[in-house]
């Protein structure tokens, strides 16, 4: 047996010991579990690389992308609190350097749940203005958020960070959409934008309630393809599998199309299960429909086709 097959038997045995997979980009999707109710021994953490010095760890809740340096170790979100220990497990096989920093996207407790835990080891954490003042108000509402837990830089305009050799952007997404205090971070280096909840690979989940649009969506989506997503660019979704310009382009369009039918449709005058009956996704579901990309429990289609039609029948 030669030593490079050696090596690679070993570093597999040490994966699969400590419960995390280590897949390369063509091997199997990585894991998207949005649940209601965490149980960790049910949910293994993935590592795999990106591109330049980013990975990404995935398992339940939010996939988490990861700059390992001389400088230490930048993150953006930490899943769900239950899976605290094994996302500290999975980032340590990726460098055992102190994590510095945690960025998140937005506050929904599957991206920001290991925040009291990593900060109480040292790291310094950053979100928009709005992400933090939600977590003072306590989300889910009627919830407390522990004072470790609340980032401690904020911003309504963008920011640069200079880490481990990247130049990172940080940058509120221009509408409300997924929430009202998201952002994007750009890695100009390795050429990876990780893009929180705005963008998961499926139909994108608006949220109403903070001004969120399926325009708005559309509008961040095309900033973020204007501004940073060249030919080369891997984009890391909130949830899903890694994606290209191609990707994002193509769920844009066809969430534009999709769109329109909904308003012609309620201009036409049909009731909300008329338009499910006529299903004006059917092209589109078998790569977009949220069953179909990852394990939902958090929201369904059917769930989504009453948020684009109310949408449709205020005139948004």
């Amino acid at each position: 047996m030669t030593r490079i097959r050696k090596m690679a038997l070993a570093l597999l045995g040490v994966a699969l010991f400590s419960g995390i997979s280590l897949l390369s980009q063509t091997e199997t999707p990585l894991p998207d579990f949005r649940v209601r109710r965490v149980d960790p021994a049910k949910y293994n953490e993935v590592v795999r690389k990106v591109q330049g010095q980013i990975m990404v760890v995935a398992g339940a809740g939010s996939q988490v992308s990861v700059l390992a340096g001389p400088d230490g170790v930048l993150i953006v979100d930490d899943q769900y609190k239950e899976m605290n220990p094994k996302l500290l497990a999975a980032i340590k096989s990726i460098s055992d350097k102190p994590i510095r920093y945690v960025i998140n996207t937005h506050l929904h407790p599957d991206h920001v749940g290991g925040n009291e835990a990593i900060a109480k080891l040292g790291a310094a954490i950053l979100a928009s203005d709005n992400a933090r003042m939600g977590l003072v108000r306590g989300f889910p509402p009627g919830t407390t958020t522990p004072a470790a837990a609340l980032p401690v830089v904020t911003f309504t305009e963008p920011i640069n960070l200079q880490f481990d050799g990247e130049d990172i952007e940080i940058v509120p997404s221009p509408k409300p959409s997924h929430t009202d205090g998201d952002i994007f971070i750009y890695f100009k280096k390795s050429d990876v934008l990780a893009m929180g909840d705005v963008y998961t690979t499926d139909y994108p989940a608006i949220n109403p309630a903070n001004g969120g649009t399926s325009q708005n969506v559309i509008d961040d989506w095309n900033y973020a393809l204007d501004h940073f997503i060249g030919p080369k660019t891997k984009i890391v979704p909130g949830h899903g599998q890694i994606s290209t310009r191609a990707d994002l382009i193509a769920l844009r369009n066809a969430t534009s199309t999709i769109r329109e039918r909904f308003r012609k449709m309620v201009k036409d005058g049909m009731t909300l299960e008329q338009v499910k009956a006529a299903r004006p996704t059917r092209e589109f579901d078998q790569r977009f429909a949220l069953e179909n990309v990852g394990h939902n429990e958090i929201v369904s289609t059917d769930a989504w086709y009453g948020t684009m039609y109310n949408e449709a029948k205020n005139g948004q």
